[in-house]
């Protein structure tokens, strides 16, 4: 009866250990997550296509006239009123 209230033991608290990482990896996991896309769409860093209203990073937009806009086509189309 000792040994098998030994195994029961041991096999509870390898359970215990194994969720506790788990849990650990899930949120080291969504900080990364979060912080990646922090930096890769940064909210004040957004300008607006002045054709169809995207917003997109100022380094993929194409700048026509004074104006951002998403695409080549809609630079050649102009702002919208």
């Amino acid at each position: 009866m000792g040994k098998l209230l030994f195994w029961v033991f041991v096999i509870v608290v390898a359970l215990l250990v194994a969720r506790i990482a788990a849990r650990s990896a899930v949120k080291g996991h969504r900080r990364q997550a979060r912080r990646t896309d922090a930096t890769r769409f940064p909210a004040d860093g957004m300008v607006r296509c002045a054709h169809c209203g995207i917003h997109l990073p100022p380094s993929e937009a194409v700048r026509r006239k004074g104006y951002n806009y998403c695409t080549l086509a809609h630079s050649l189309k102009g702002p919208r009123p």
